[in-house]
This record gives C-alpha cells, sequence and structure tokens, in this order.
C-alpha cells in the first residue's frame, strides 16, 4: 500500500504539461529537480540531475524507474520511511549521494542498496536502526563515506564492513554505543583497512569512558568484566505498591538487548516465578525491539496474601546479571500499624512515622558538609535509613549504615579506618589518630572505641620496621583509658575492643625487641611499658616498681590520679627495674617526690622449666603496668570468676609480666605483687585476667592466686603464673566515691569565708529592711545589694564546691554557678564605676525660673540586663557548646583551659579594661574640682523671721510649714561625698580581684604555695566583708539611726519627732507635724480646712509656743537680698522614698518623716544659745552637708557649688512652689487665737524646740525647713541657755 501510493504521488508529479516520461516530480508536491555540474568533466551526453525530495512525508522511497535518469544526488531527508527493502534503489547506477537521515528506519532489509555501484555517500543518521549485518550493504564496493549517528544500537556486530571495502570514513555515534569488549574489533578493522571512525563516534557506556572517543580508546579499555551496565533497565510500577486482596497488578520489565543469551527471568522473594493460572500468576512471552529492547510482562490477576514482599525482574547475560526489585504490600480487611517512634543513636536523629504493618518506612540521613568516605560518595541518590514495619505491627531493626555519624570525631576516626595503612604512611597517620585519642574523655559512643582498637591492632604490624610506632600505641592505649567506664563496657559487649587494646600491648615486645635493641620503656599518662631481651642462663630474678612523680601534694590529700583527675605529665607513670631480688616495700620507696603504685617480682627460677631453651637463645620479657582496671571489662559471670557473684571491681592498678621465645613451666616459686589502693574496700581477692572465660569476653579468675598481706592501702599477693594481676574489693557507694574522699580546702578559707558571708548578708538585710530611711540614690541600693549579693554567691559556691569533681553533675553545676556570679560581679562594679563617673562629670542644666519640667526617669531594668543578662549568655553559649568545658578531669569545678580563654579570661579582661577607664577619668575629674569648705554662720546676722506661711499653726497645734524647692531634686547619697564613695567603690574592686586571684591559686598550688595563697585568700575576705559593713553600714548615721530606732528606750528617749505631709497637687507645700504621732499628724494634715475633724486630732499633736508668732504674724514683704537676685530657700536634695514606689519626686512622697530634732546628728548649742553644724567626716563638703542645704539664697548663690547629678535611672524630684505660692494657701487655714503671754511661756518652757540655726532652718533632720517669711514680725532665736529658744 504504501509503495502504491509513493507511484500514484510521483505519477500525478510526473503528468503535468510539458513533461516527459523522465521528467522531474511536479513541485506542487515538494520534490524538486535540478542539473548538477560534474565534478569531473564528462561526456555532451552525460546528464546529471538532483532530485531532493525532503520533507514531503512520504512512506517508502520513490520507485527508481519514476526518477530522472542520471540523477547523481537523490534527497530523501525528513520524511517518515520506516523500512528499506530489497532493492529499494536498484537501477539508479547514476547516483552517488544517498540521503535518508531523520526518518522513522528501523529495518534495513538485506539488499536494500543493491543496484548502486557508484554510491559514495550514505547517510542513515537520526533514525531507528537497531539490527545490522554486513548483507545490508551489499552492491556498495565504491561506498567512501558512511553515517549511522543517531540510530539505538549499543554495537556492531563483527565484519557488518565487509561489503564496503573503499569505506574510508564511518560514524555510528548513538546514545547507547557501549564500549565494551564487543568493539574490539572495529579498531582492528580500522587500522588494517586505513579507515577513520570519526571523532563524533565517542562512547556512552560504561560511566567510565562515557564521552571518550573509541578511536582514542585502547584494547585495554575495551573489556566485559563484571556485571554488564545496561543502558536501559526499567521495571514497570518501579515504587513500593499497596495492594488489597483479590486485585489486579501488572508487570512490565524492559531491558537492553545484547545478544541472543539476553533473557529477563521473574523473582518472588528470592524464589523463581512460574506460570500458574489458578493462582492468578501469567508470565507472557519476551518481546525482542529492533535488536535493542528485550521486554517481559507479568500479570498478577487474582493477588493473595501470599504476594507480599519483593518481586524482582532480573536480566540475564552471557556477561552477567542485572536486577531491579519492586515491592508489594498486600491488605487484609484490619491492618495493623507499627506507632510513630522516634530513634536517636550515633547515625542521627530519626522520626519514624505510623506505618502500615508490611511496610518498609524510609527517613532521609542528616547531611554533612564536607564528609568524606563511601557513605557520602558512589550514589547519586539520597542517603536513606530503611525500618520494616512487620506484619504484626512491630517494628524491626533500622538499617542506618548508609549515614553518616553525627559526631565529628567519630566521622573522623570511620575515616582513618578506611584508608589504606602501609609502611610509608603509618606513623604519620598514628601521630594524627593520637591528636584525636587526646580528647578521649569526651567520647560518647562506643564505635570510637571500636575504631581506635581497630587501627592499633593494624599499627602492630607495623612497630617491627618502625620503632617510633611504639610511643604512639601506647599513648593512644593510654586515652583510651580516660573513657567512660559505660562506653568502654560496651565496646567490650559489642567486639572486644578492649581486649583487643590489651592483647596489641602485650604483642609490642615480641615484635620490638632485637639483638640490635635489647631494651624498651615508654611512659604514658595511664600504662607504663618496659621490655628486656634476657638470656635465661644468666638470669638472676628482676623487681620492678611502678611510680610516679608526688609534685608536693599535701599529706592526707589524694593524688590527682586517684581523684579521677588526668595527670599531668610529671605524674605519669614510670617502671624502675633492677636485678636480683632485692627488698621493695611501696609504703617505703626511697625516689624523692614520688609515690610507688605497684611493684612485681620475678623469682629467678622463672626459666627453671623441664624443658630449657637451648644455649644462647635469647628470651623477652615484658611488663605493662595500667593505672587502674578500665581496660578489664567484665561483661557477664561464671562460676570460674572471682567476683563470685558479689559486686567486687578492680581496686588497684594492673600489671602484667610475659615471656616471649621462651617457655615457662610451673613455678616453683610464686611471683610477689604490691598494689596500692586509693580507698579501703572490704574482701578483697587476688584475680589474674583470663582472656578464655565467657566465651572469649575475659573475665578476672581467682585460680593460682592468693592474698599474702595486707597493709593500710597496700595488698601483697602471689601468684603461680605470668598475667594480669590486680586485686578486686568491695567498693561501697558510687564509683566516685571510691576513686577518693572529697578533697578539703584550708580551714582558714571556710572560716574567713563565713566571716565575709556573714558582712555581706548583714548588709543586704539592713539595705532591705531600713531601705525607706537611708539616705541613698534608689540607683544606688539596687547596685549594692546585687553587688553584695554575688560577691557572697561566688564566695559561699567556691569555698563549698570548687573540689567536688567527685560528682560531675555537681561540679558542672559549681562551675557554671561561678562563672557567671564572677562576671555579673565584675559588671556591676563597672556600673557603678560608670555612674559615679557621670556624677562626677554631670553639669546642672539651665532651666527658666518656675519650670517644672524634668527628664522622665530611666529604668534600672537596663543595668540588669548588662551585668546579668550577659554572663547569662555568656555561660549557655559555652554549656550548649559542650558541657564538658564545665568539668573535664579537672581537679577542681571550674572551665578547663582552652574554652576558659574565650569564655572567661577574655571578657574579664575586657571588663576590667572598662572598669579602670572609668575609675581614671572619674579620680582626674575630682583631682581637677576646686575643694570646697563648710560655710561658717555669720554671729551678727541679722535674727531670720519666721515666715513662710500665713499661718504656721494648724488647728491641731502642731506647726505646719510649707517645703520649697529650688531646681529639680537631684539624686545622690545623702552622707558620702563623692570622693569617699570614688575611694571606697576602687577599694571594693581591688579587693574583690584580689580575693577571687588568691582563691583561684590555693586551688591550684600545691604543698606550701597552696598554704601561703590560702592564708592570703582568708586575709582578703575578712577585710573585704569589714570593709564593707563598715563603710556602708557602721560609718553611716542614717543607718545607725535605723538600728537604733528599732530599740524602744532608744524612740521613747526621743524629745519630739516631726512628720511631713506632702500637699495634694503640684501647687501645695507640705506640712511639717512637730510632737504628732504618725497617725494624728495624717488625720490633721487631711482635714486642715475643717475645724471640727482638727480639734479631734490636737489632743495627741502637742501645740508649741510658735502659735504666739502665728498670730503676730503681718503682711510686710519678704525682703530682697542685696544682689537683686530672688531669695533660694536651700533644701536638702534626698527625700525619703515612699514604701509605694521609688519613682517619685524626692518631694513629693507620702507621709515622710523627719529625723528628730535633737537625735544623734545634731550637737548642742553652745554657751551663747547657737546652734553650730558639727557633724563628723561623714559630710568633708558643704555640697552634702545640712549645715549648707538650709542657708539663706544669697549665701548658696555663692558658694558656687554643683548640685549632685541626676543620675541615670534615678528618681528626681520636682520642683515646689515658692513661698509666696505656699503663703497664699496657708492663709486660707483658719487662724489660732493668740494665747497669753504666761500661757505662751509656759508652753516654751515645756517644749525646748532647738528648731533654729542662724540661718533658721531645721538642723539636722531630715528637711532643711525655711522658716523666714515676710509676713511674720517675729523671729526665732536661742536664748543665753541651750534648751531655752524665744519666738
Amino acid at each position: 500500500m504504501r509503495r502504491a501510493a509513493a507511484l500514484v504521488l510521483l505519477a500525478a508529479a510526473l503528468s503535468g504539461p510539458g513533461a516527459g516520461a523522465r521528467s522531474c516530480p511536479a513541485l506542487s508536491l515538494g520534490c524538486k529537480c535540478s542539473a548538477e555540474r560534474a565534478k569531473t568533466g564528462g561526456g555532451p551526453g552525460a546528464a546529471r540531475r538532483r532530485v531532493v525530495c525532503s520533507g514531503g512525508g512520504l512512506p517508502a522511497p520513490p520507485e527508481p524507474r519514476l526518477l530522472p535518469d542520471g540523477t547523481v544526488t537523490l534527497l530523501l531527508s525528513n520524511n517518515k520511511i520506516t523500512v528499506l527493502e530489497n532493492g529499494s534503489f536498484f537501477g539508479l547506477r547514476a547516483l552517488e549521494k544517498l540521503d535518508l537521515k531523520n526518518n522513522l528506519i528501523s529495518t534495513v532489509q538485506p539488499g536494500a542498496f543493491l543496484g548502486l555501484p557508484e554510491l559514495k555517500r550514505l547517510d542513515l543518521s537520526n533514525n531507528r536502526i537497531g539490527c545490522l549485518s554486513a548483507s545490508v550493504f551489499q552492491g556498495l564496493a565504491n561506498l567512501l563515506r558512511l553515517n549511522m549517528s543517531g540510530n539505538i544500537f549499543s554495537s556492531l556486530p563483527p565484519g557488518v564492513f565487509d561489503e564496503l571495502p573503499s569505506l574510508k570514513v564511518v560514524d555510528f555515534a548513538t546514545e547507547y554505543l557501549t564500549c565494551d569488549c564487543n568493539l574490539r574489533w572495529v579498531l582492528r578493522w580500522a587500522r588494517e583497512r586505513g579507515a577513520l571512525v570519526s571523532e563524533r563516534t565517542a562512547c556512552a557506556f560504561p560511566r567510565q569512558l562515557r564521552g571518550v572517543a573509541l578511536r582514542a580508546a585502547r584494547d585495554g579499555q575495551l573489556r566485559c568484566a563484571g556485571a554488564p551496565e545496561l543502558h536501559t533497565h526499567h521495571l514497570i510500577p518501579s515504587l513500593r505498591q499497596v495492594v488489597f486482596q483479590g486485585d489486579r497488578l501488572p508487570f512490565q520489565c524492559t531491558a537492553t538487548y545484547l545478544d541472543n543469551s539476553t533473557q529477563i527471568r521473574w523473582f518472588h522473594n528470592r524464589e523463581p516465578v512460574q506460570e500458574d493460572e489458578q493462582t492468578g500468576v501469567i508470565v507472557e512471552e519476551s518481546l525482542i525491539h529492533d535488536c535493542t529492547f528485550i521486554t517481559s510482562e507479568l500479570i498478577l490477576s487474582n493477588i493473595h496474601v501470599s504476594a507480599n514482599g519483593e518481586w524482582e525482574c532480573a536480566v540475564s547475560t552471557s556477561q552477567g546479571n542485572v536486577s531491579k526489585k519492586v515491592e508489594i504490600v498486600v491488605l487484609e480487611t484490619s491492618a495493623s500499624y507499627c506507632p510513630a517512634e522516634r530513634v536517636t543513636n550515633n547515625r542521627g536523629d530519626f522520626r519514624w512515622p505510623r506505618t502500615l504493618a508490611g511496610i518498609t518506612a524510609y527517613q532521609p540521613c542528616l547531611q554533612h558538609p564536607f564528609a568524606a568516605g563511601p557513605a557520602g560518595a558512589g550514589s547519586l541518590g539520597e542517603k536513606q535509613a530503611w525500618r520494616r514495619c512487620d506484619r504484626t505491627g512491630r517494628w524491626e531493626d533500622g538499617d542506618y549504615s548508609r549515614c553518616l555519624y553525627t559526631n565529628d570525631i567519630t566521622r573522623v576516626l570511620y575515616t582513618f579506618v578506611l584508608m589504606p595503612i602501609n609502611a610509608s604512611n603509618a606513623l604519620t597517620l598514628a601521630h594524627q589518630l593520637r591528636v584525636y585519642t587526646a580528647e578521649a574523655a569526651n567520647f560518647s559512643d562506643m564505635v570510637d572505641v571500636l575504631y581506635v582498637a581497630q587501627m592499633i591492632e593494624k599499627f602492630i604490624g607495623y612497630v617491627d620496621q618502625i620503632k617510633q610506632l611504639t610511643d604512639v600505641i601506647v599513648e593512644m592505649a593510654s586515652n583510651i583509658m580516660l573513657v567512660d567506664d559505660h562506653i568502654l563496657w560496651m565496646s567490650q559487649k559489642e567486639e572486644k575492643a578492649c581486649t583487643s587494646i590489651v592483647r596489641s600491648l602485650e604483642r609490642i615486645a615480641a615484635h620490638t625487641l632485637s639483638s640490635n635493641s635489647q631494651h624498651m620503656a615508654v611512659n604514658s599518662r595511664n600504662i607504663a611499658f618496659e621490655a628486656y631481651v634476657v638470656k635465661p642462663e644468666s638470669y638472676v630474678g628482676l623487681s620492678c616498681v611502678a611510680f610516679q612523680r608526688w609534685d608536693g601534694v599535701p599529706q592526707g590529700r589524694p593524688l590527682p590520679a586517684e581523684r579521677g583527675a588526668e595527670p599531668t605529665p610529671d605524674q605519669q607513670l614510670r617502671l624502675r627495674c633492677t636485678t636480683g631480688r632485692p627488698n621493695i616495700s611501696l609504703t617505703s620507696f626511697h625516689i624523692k617526690n614520688s609515690i610507688a603504685l605497684a611493684s612485681i617480682q620475678l623469682p629467678p627460677s622463672l626459666f627453671a622449666s623441664p624443658a630449657p631453651a637451648p644455649p644462647g637463645a635469647d628470651c623477652k620479657l615484658q611488663l605493662l603496668v595500667f593505672r587502674n582496671g578500665k581496660l578489664f571489662c567484665s561483661t557477664g559471670n561464671s562460676s570460674r570468676l572471682a567476683d563470685d557473684g558479689k559486686r567486687r571491681s578492680v581496686a588497684t592498678p594492673v600489671i602484667y609480666a610475659g615471656t616471649y621465645g621462651c617457655g615457662v613451666g610451673n613455678l616453683s616459686e610464686p611471683v610477689a605483687v604490691s598494689l596500692r589502693h586509693p580507698g579501703e574496700g572490704t574482701d578483697p581477692v587476688a584475680a589474674y585476667w583470663n582472656f578464655e572465660v565467657l566465651e572469649g569476653m575475659g573475665g578476672w579468675s581467682a585460680e593460682g592466686c592468693q592474698l599474702a598481706s595486707r597493709e593500710p592501702n597496700v595488698t601483697s599477693l602471689h601468684c603461680r603464673h605470668l598475667s594480669n594481676v590486680a586485686v578486686l574489693m568491695e567498693l561501697s557507694g558510687f564509683p566516685s566515691e571510691a576513686q577518693g574522699a572529697v578533697e578539703v580546702l584550708h580551714p582558714a578559707m571556710y572560716t574567713c569565708t563565713a566571716v565575709l558571708l556573714l558582712c555581706l548578708f548583714t548588709t543586704i538585710i539592713t539595705y532591705i529592711v531600713h531601705h525607706g530611711t537611708i539616705l541613698i540614690p534608689r540607683k544606688g541600693w539596687h547596685m549594692l545589694l546585687n553587688l553584695c549579693f554575688h560577691i557572697a554567691m561566688t564566695a559561699a559556691v567556691f569555698a563549698g564546691g570548687i573540689t567536688l569533681t567527685g560528682y560531675r553533675a555537681v561540679c558542672q553545676a559549681v562551675g557554671i554557678i561561678l562563672h557567671y556570679s564572677s562576671l555579673s560581679t565584675l559588671l556591676w562594679m563597672a556600673v557603678k564605676a560608670r555612674v559615679l563617673y557621670k556624677e562626677v562629670t554631670w553639669k546642672a542644666p539651665q532651666q527658666p525660673d518656675r519650670d517644672t519640667s524634668q527628664a522622665a526617669p530611666r529604668p534600672m531594668l537596663r543595668f540588669y540586663l548588662i551585668a546579668g543578662g550577659i554572663p547569662l549568655i555568656i555561660c549557655g553559649i559555652t554549656a550548649a557548646v559542650n558541657i564538658q568545658n564545665y568539668h573535664d578531669n579537672n581537679p577542681y569545678c571550674w572551665l578547663v583551659w582552652r574554652p576558659s580563654l574565650g569564655a572567661f579570661y577574655v571578657p574579664v579582661a575586657f571588663i576590667l579594661l572598662v572598669t579602670w577607664i572609668y575609675f581614671l577619668c572619674a579620680g582626674l575629674s575630682l583631682q581637677c574640682r576646686p575643694s570646697r569648705q563648710k560655710e561658717i554662720p555669720e554671729a551678727l546676722e541679722p535674727p531670720p523671721r519666721l515666715g513662710g506661711a500665713g499661718d504656721l499653726l494648724t488647728d491641731s497645734g502642731s506647726i505646719s510649714v510649707t517645703l520649697n524647692s529650688g531646681p529639680p531634686c537631684p539624686e545622690g547619697d545623702g552622707v558620702y561625698s563623692l570622693r569617699v564613695q570614688f575611694w571606697a567603690l576602687v577599694a571594693t574592686h581591688a579587693l574583690y580581684v584580689a580575693l577571687w586571684t588568691f582563691g583561684a591559686m590555693a586551688v591550684s598550688q600545691r604543698w606550701y604555695l597552696n598554704i601561703v595563697f590560702s592564708c592570703l585568700y582568708g586575709v582578703t575576705a575578712v577585710a573585704l566583708g569589714l570593709f564593707i559593713f563598715v563603710h556602708h553600714c557602721l560609718r553611716r548615721r542614717d543607718v545607725l539611726s535605723s538600728w537604733f530606732s528599732c530599740c524602744p528606750s532608744y524612740r521613747n528617749a526621743l524629745p519630739m519627732q516631726a512628720y511631713v505631709h506632702a500637699g495634694l497637687g503640684p501647687e501645695d507645700g507640705s506640712q511639717v507635724f512637730i510632737g504628732c504621732e504618725p497617725d494624728a499628724a495624717r488625720s490633721a494634715a487631711s482635714s486642715s480646712s475643717s475645724p471640727s475633724s482638727a480639734g479631734s486630732a490636737g489632743g495627741r499633736c502637742k501645740l508649741t509656743n510658735l502659735q504666739l508668732a502665728q498670730g503676730r504674724g503681718d503682711g510686710r514683704p519678704e525682703p530682697e537680698p542685696a544682689d537683686g537676685k530672688p531669695v533660694r530657700h536651700g533644701s536638702n536634695p534626698h527625700g525619703r522614698r515612699s514604701h509605694r514606689g521609688r519613682t517619685k519626686p524626692c518631694r513629693d512622697g507620702k507621709h515622710h518623716r523627719l529625723k528628730t530634732l535633737r537625735g544623734p546628728s545634731e550637737q548642742p548649742s553652745s554657751e551663747s544659745g547657737s546652734l553650730h553644724n558639727s557633724h563628723s567626716e561623714s559630710y568633708p563638703s558643704g555640697r552634702t552637708s545640712p549645715a549648707s542645704g538650709g542657708r539663706a539664697g544669697p549665701r548658696a548663690a555663692q558658694d558656687g557649688d554643683a548640685l549632685p547629678s541626676p543620675s541615670e535611672g534615678s528618681d528626681g524630684g520636682r520642683r515646689v512652689p515658692d513661698f509666696a505660692e505656699a503663703r497664699r494657701r496657708s492663709g486660707s487655714r483658719d487662724n489660732l487665737r493668740p494665747a497669753g503671754g504666761a500661757e505662751r511661756e509656759a508652753k516654751r518652757r515645756s517644749y525646748p524646740l532647738n528648731v533654729g540655726s542662724h540661718n533658721g532652718g531645721l538642723k539636722g533632720s531630715k528637711y532643711d525647713i525655711n522658716l523666714a517669711g515676710a509676713d511674720s514680725v517675729a523671729g526665732m532665736k536661742t536664748g543665753l541657755w541651750k534648751s531655752e529658744t524665744t519666738v
């Protein structure tokens, strides 16, 4: 049919007008015919034609008889030709070029190109040709160029080009071209014929030759080895199938067809599948497509529960087999599920979801950047762990082997195991591995121990060639003894890792000693090694002692090694051996500053065996001493074990002796061993390590060993054979308790720390209980309490827990608390230094008259965030990175050295630098300020007049005085000047730094240095505590007054007290009630406008002789000062803090209580009746002296002293209205009726008030009250006697 259609098309093309029988096809059908000039000259009758029928959709080549005579070029590309039949172009004898590219040709029959003797170029590229043979190219004797690229064949059969003797260039590149042994003939054919294989003919398979030009490949690379690499192998469906019982499921498997040996077979759970229509299993016959692909189908028409499992499509070839699998899960009516579960192991954290029974779940592995090893290479897909949920709904053990280890050390050790070891790199790898085993105390996985044991076993094979390996191997084994006991036990139970390490050490002498090297000794922290070459006939006995340096540890204190700490290099184990049988005692070891831990005496009859060694033979004798028994892990119980079912463990070092190259028979004399144990145990047993018991796991056996004698901390025993010998004891308590008692500090440190804590907590309690009466700013109150609290925390935790190294969790907590409190204390000092510097350099702002605005107080929270938050962040990060940084076998509970550099010492250095800069700046500012002296009142100063309010006396009989203020009330210390505060802070800082330094040196030094620094610590602790207590309590009059006020006898002795009641609004003044009880004062203040209520309170508030002054008050204006400036009534800048809040202004508290008018802070007046200020040295300047606070306006202005700075975070006061406003408000109150002269005299004598001084202020009180006013005609003055006052 296709040929008939082509003929119809060509006939229609040739039937046009003017067309001859052999003319070109019609242009309308897509074919073009044109003349083609000959490349070489031809005769006049030779007509050359070029026919182009490209892109016309022709299903078959045109009939040759329909084409023009003399057609030399025929282009049939981009059509739909599928088959080239025999003789498709027969008759085109002049054809030289045939182009058939980009068609659908899949079959080329033999003889398809017959009748083309002149054909020189043939293009069959980009078709679907899969089968080729030599008969295809019959009749092409003159073909020069052949292009078969872009087809689907993967190989060429031998001899396919035999019918092309003239072929020079060939191109057969395909996307499936497999360069194996089946293409070797092409290279030979090309060399023999002189033909050229195109450079574009490149290999696609195997992967190692992908992209390599075939002509560039060597014969050795074209091989058929191993399983074939198929370019096509598909199984549909390829994913796990979940079906129900009775369903139908078809499978289709397609693979590359290599040769006639290629077959497809089906397997179910590794069993061959047989076709069985009764059970619904149908296997179709395999089909071969284009000699390239083979396909087989399997149909499960009626699925049963037995179809669960893996179904496999296996492709078998002459080179090997390749298979693909798919899992089928058949669900019944009631299916079970495995619950969701989280598994965390050394490969990662895996969260297995709720999974149907019979299904295998997969989880991706955690990817690590820069990971090395086979687990991270060799596979293009993502690495996954899998776990199967069985039919009963229970999880099976998962497979995590494809995932990398999560721990960095484990990954590195795993890389070491995979590395090939030889004599050239063994020493280098051993040194690198030793660096990682130095951190063995941080090993958290038994796999780490397994890998190190494997590497040691490999290195042992090279010690005979590399003598230096012995030192490295012994040190690595010594480091492994730092690993946690449980991890060592697990590694022994898993793969006998500890036994492998011990066995490797015992074989060192057999490999290293020779006639050229007759002695070898290696010392390490936990293992000592010694080996000799001896001659049995001249052997007279050998005695060896294992010892370590004492390093000046005081008597009674356990050694660091006994406490479980890592020994220093000077405390490494050493062996000292002497010949003969000297008397050796561990308790009287003669080497200075050393302590003996174990000794062994080998008898002279050691080599006296029934079969003595031949004369002149060398015997190798080796000794090993292990600091403890951590490498001898007993993993089970047996009747042959020495523990006899009891809870016994190794309480002494383990010592080993062994010989190589000579036999040792039954010993006529026993081997004497003495071992030191740090603590007293019960029920000791002499034992040796038997590697044969417990199925090769090993255990302690008592056969042939017995106890000989026992001294304090030393046990002697005798053994009849050579092996690893130790003493087992029943040790009570936790393992840490068996390592020795908790180390105690010098007694002076505990006593002096108690004194320090007593002083600090007394100060803290005082300032908390009496915080309302102590004249200290709110910010200073917070800083002082936090500073005392953190100093107390540092000292208490240091003294109580710095030596608790036996309890890991407690020791780590102590280290974290000390880290935090030390940093926080220094930061609180830095904050206090900054605040003090701000106050020293503060300047009063310029404010217009009656401007009461003031900046909002800044919160104290920022100080807590700095001094408390920064240390918390540093400690949190340090602990999160590695909690072992706070213990890690240190002899005390503190940070290990390397992490402490960045986590403590660098921050401390920065904090100290900032603090000292603030100290320097503040000290220079104080030094540059002019000195101020106290002002001495003038004797002839006119008496002040009682004023400031129209009515001074309320209806209750108390004095009502309006308190005025000047500029905004800055907050500062009411007792100490800035200079005193500065030097006090410097002294506290220096004492604390010295305390911390002496404490650190006391626990890190030994012997006499320990005693010296302990005493220095005690002296510094007492000095610091007493200084804080004296400076902040004993030398402060406000603190003393607060203490004395708690005594009833002291309160009754007070003559009169004054209470201040604040006004109701910003314009109100404050009233002072003298001689009133607090309740009466409050009621009088609240009801001053009500005569009835005022009268009710008058009984408890005593009436003074100031009532007469109220009756005589006139309306004279207040005098102006000489310089024309308004009078500034001084006020004390420190108001009492209210119990309800500390953020209110210093003059606006509710019910402020004044000090006693004649209290301890006021000295008696002089003989003339004048009252002078006699404060102690606590008031060095007029700035804080109450005397200067009560001066008149001109005096205060001339002083030139700047007011204290409103420091950050403090509650500044606000300006109270002046006396004119107060006078206006007081005038509205009811006046008291003036009393008679006798009554006034009686009241004067009854209440001798020393409330006035030369400036008219109430001195020695909490408030300096200005009673001078323009409206009063009478003033207050003192009489001739000290107790006489005239109003």
